[in-house]
Formats: structure tokens, C-alpha cells, sequence
């Protein structure tokens, strides 16, 4: 695995935003639906500097919180950083805390930067917001995370659960169960015994609850999962993590990584009901970041992944090829794996699902997570763009076609599906973006019809929004 340390690309999406405004009306481009009440809260790096140091990798930047709510067609918008000990050591003693993702900081480049680096894991919580209890967090890849206060963006201060499961790392994609009504999510743990710890924290409660223990010889990274009715379904994709690289202090999280393609694939299907493993599957190597979904049917698990053959060389520090560097052997591919429940240690194979291939994938997530699904929504790449996302896609996997959306110049950020209130169709509804002109250096939040895919609106912010994660529509949060 590499270990250069590349520059951030010369790109508005990495440039630092210092800026914080809350503004009670954007201009309004077109019609935003009268239905359309709530607000988007989205989370993301946007400083990239820590004293004279640019940092190098887009998995650092320290996070801000963007909310934009909606009112009879108005836009509000607002964003804050999260005021965490490793932004204001940055900002107050230029100095980066605890244990960073990417390949900062390195002690002979970074000087007197190091001094608070630490064992610590950094608490700067810059990839997804999510509610539990009844409040608002922010989360990354580290087993905690920062309470906000959706309505002013204030950072609350990291939360204590009550009977806290114990890991080194989780996942930023956790899944809400709507019958049981609970939050599932799993810990990486490195201590004592190697193991993938489930847990759920019930509605109302900040206390996690174990599920399930997985033990494993050496864990793997996954930055997500899928969960149906009745399974979890976690996937070992063969980057392996080197546990005792990661409990030294030196060593950020990319460093503890190695792709070792001659691994098979793992997927690890949990009973939710039994709190137990139900069945393991292999299949020939590959990477994703994101499940899109899984379903149940006729004994068989279908699981949809927004996969790769490798991992991406941005993320991961590995160098392409010259063969890896076309869109079909490099670039995502909609994939179906199908399991078959009752032939637990086999191999699995898969098939394509579209002709486009999506990456940030959402669905109609209240209706259609863990069901029958029709449409995807994510971000994609036009011809010969390899690493500058700048399309949003729409994606029928029945018909294995899809619509896209496209302005010169324009990069698209996650396309979050809202469903009018009401609406019969899986697509009855609106996908909104942030995009970054790059042409204007300014960025506006896109209004896409959800059946047509086609512009109805945007509402133009003033300024740049550096590239962003994840979010989510909170229909309760009026602002």
C-alpha cells in the first residue's frame, strides 16, 4: 500500500469555508413544492488547514453542519462548525488531536503540529448526522458521537450512553429499525478479543444494547451495512485492519490498512431475532463504501452494493494501474450478491443491476429499506471523469436504466429522496443536492422532481460548500 502523502487536488471542494452565516431566505431559482416542510441537515469537512499545514487528506477536514429548512416554497440556511477539542485545538493551538483517518499527520512534515496528537481517537465527527432519543448527533467512523442543536447548530458536547459498548471504530451509517423501533449500529473491537459487537439503542434511550458478538481473527474495514426485517448483514471486504499498527499512537487509521485481494470477500448474516451469526458466504474480492439495500425473499438474501474491484486509490492510498484507470474495471458498479439462507458457507456470485454504476446511493429509505425496491439514487461520473463526481443519477434497477442530471461545471453532492407526504409512488417526491459551481466558486441546494428528474428548483447560498458526506431530511425540524 502506498504511503505518499498527495496534496489535496487544486479544487472549491477542498477549499477551506471560514465562513458561518444563518440566513432566513435564499434566492429561490423555480418553484420549491408547498409539501416540501422540514429541514435537510447535512455534515461534511470544511477546513482544511491546521496553522501554516494543509492537510492531505479529504477525510480529515474538520466538520461543519449545513441545514437548510423549508417553509411554503422559502429556503433557510445556517451552517456552524462543530466546536469539538480537535477544532479548537486546531483553531486556537494549530495543532491536530487524536488519531486521524487519512495519512496526516506525518511527525517530520507536521513539527510542532504533533504535540496533541495522542492514542486518542479525534472526536472531530465529520461524515453523518442521525437522531436518537429524540436529539441530534454527529457521527463518524469513531465509536461516539457530538450532540448538536438542530435549530442553532450549537455543538451540545460529545454523549455518554449508558452501558456503552466498547470498540476502537464503527460506522457512520447507522440503521433505524421502524417496527422495533431502534437504532442498530456495531463497534470494531481491538482489544482483548478481536470482534464486531452489534448493539441497539432503543427509542427514548441513550443506552446501547448488545445484540451480537461476532469474534474474527482479524477485523476488516467497513464503513457501512444492511439490515432487513429479520438480518444484519455485514460484509469483509479484504481490507484488513493490522490491530497492533493501530494501537500505536504514530500510525493514523489509512496506515493500519492492507487490500489483500487474494481474500475472499466475507458476508457475516446476523440474526436479529436470535442475537446470533446465521450464515457465512464468500465471494471473490471486492470494496464498497455504501450498501444501497437488502431484502428478504424466498429463503434468499438479496444485497445490493455499490461496489468497486479495488479500493479507490484517493481513499485508501493505493496507486492504479494503467489497465484499473477506465470507469468499468475502476469505478462503481450496482451490484446484486444473492445468499442463499439455507446454505450457509458457500460462494456467492452477482450480477450487474444498471448500466450506470452509483456512488452515495439513497433510497426511499421509510418505505423501501429492507423491502422490494425500484429506484437509486446517487451520484455519478460522465465519460472519461474519473474522480470528480458530476452527475446525479436516478436508477432503476428493475428496468436496469437510468435519468440523469448534469450542468457543466457543477458538482453534485448526495441526492437525499424526501416522499411527498401522502404520495402513492416509490419516486412520489423530491431529491435534494448541494452542488458546488465551480464555475462561480458559490454553491445552491437542487430541488430535483423525484418521477421526472428533472429541475424545479435551487436556492443559491452565498458562498462555496466544500465537499460534503452524508445527511438526512428531518421533516420535525422547523427552523
Amino acid at each position: 500500500m502506498s504511503t505518499a502523502r498527495p496534496p489535496l487536488p487544486d479544487f472549491p471542494g477542498f477549499t477551506t469555508l471560514d465562513r458561518e452565516v444563518s440566513l432566513d431566505r435564499l434566492p429561490v431559482r423555480g418553484t420549491v413544492p408547498g409539501w416540501l416542510t422540514g429541514t435537510l441537515l447535512r455534515n461534511g469537512p470544511a477546513k482544511f488547514e491546521v496553522g501554516d499545514y494543509r492537510l492531505t487528506h479529504w477525510f480529515n477536514g474538520l466538520a461543519m453542519l449545513h441545514a437548510f429548512s423549508f417553509t411554503e416554497g422559502r429556503v433557510k440556511y445556517a451552517n456552524r462548525f462543530l466546536r469539538t477539542t480537535a477544532y479548537e485545538l486546531a483553531t486556537s493551538k494549530e495543532q491536530l488531536y487524536g488519531k486521524q483517518f487519512g495519512l496526516d499527520p506525518c511527525e517530520r512534515l507536521f513539527g510542532r503540529h504533533f504535540a496533541a496528537y495522542s492514542p486518542n481517537i479525534t472526536d472531530n465527527t465529520n461524515v453523518n448526522v442521525a437522531r436518537m432519543a429524540g436529539r441530534y448527533f454527529a457521527f463518524a467512523e469513531q465509536p461516539l458521537a457530538n450532540e448538536f442543536d438542530p435549530h442553532t447548530l450549537d455543538t451540545l458536547g460529545e454523549v455518554t450512553f449508558e452501558d456503552q459498548i466498547q470498540g476502537e471504530t464503527s460506522t457512520p451509517h447507522p440503521h433505524y429499525d421502524f417496527d422495533r423501533r431502534v437504532l442498530i449500529n456495531y463497534t470494531t473491537s481491538m482489544a482483548d478479543r478481536t470482534a464486531y459487537r452489534l448493539f441497539y439503542v432503543p427509542e427514548g434511550e441513550l443506552v446501547q444494547r448488545p445484540l451480537a458478538t461476532i469474534e474474527v481473527d482479524e477485523p476488516c474495514y467497513m464503513h457501512s451495512f444492511a439490515a432487513t426485517e429479520n438480518y444484519v448483514v455485514l460484509v469483509e471486504f479484504p481490507v484488513v485492519i493490522d490491530t497492533d499498527r493501530f494501537r500505536q499512537a504514530r500510525h493514523p487509521f489509512l496506515e493500519t490498512f492492507s487490500w489483500q485481494p487474494e481474500r475472499p470477500a466475507r458476508f457475516l448474516v446476523v440474526d436479529k431475532r436470535e442475537g446470533r451469526l446465521a450464515g457465512t458466504f464468500e465471494s471473490e474480492a471486492f470494496f464498497a463504501f455504501h450498501h444501497v439495500n437488502a431484502v428478504e425473499t424466498d429463503g434468499e438474501l438479496l444485497v445490493d452494493i455499490a461496489a468497486a474491484h479495488h479500493p479507490y486509490e484517493t481513499v485508501l492510498g493505493l496507486d492504479p494501474t494503467e489497465d484499473q484507470l477506465d470507469l468499468e474495471a475502476y469505478g462503481y458498479q450496482l451490484r446484486r450478491y444473492t445468499l442463499s439462507l439455507g446454505r450457509s458457507g458457500g460462494s456467492v456470485g452477482w450480477e450487474p443491476l444498471a448500466d450506470a454504476g452509483v456512488e452515495m446511493p439513497r433510497i426511499h429509505y421509510r418505505r423501501h429499506n429492507g423491502r422490494a425496491y425500484r429506484y437509486v439514487y446517487g451520484l455519478g461520473h460522465s465519460p472519461r471523469s474519473l474522480r470528480a463526481m458530476n452527475r446525479l443519477l436516478k436508477v432503476d434497477v428493475v428496468a436496469g436504466t437510468h435519468k440523469a442530471w448534469y450542468e457543466k461545471g457543477c458538482f453534485p453532492g448526495e441526492g437525499v429522496f424526501v416522499p411527498r407526504p401522502g404520495g402513492g409512488a416509490e419516486d412520489d417526491g423530491v431529491v435534494l443536492s448541494g452542488v458546488l459551481d465551480a464555475r462561480s466558486g458559490r454553491s445552491f441546494l437542487l430541488v430535483l422532481d423525484g418521477p421526472s428528474f428533472e429541475e424545479v428548483a435551487r436556492a443559491e447560498v452565498p458562498h462555496h460548500i466544500p465537499n460534503d458526506f452524508h445527511g438526512q431530511f428531518f421533516r420535525e425540524l422547523h427552523r
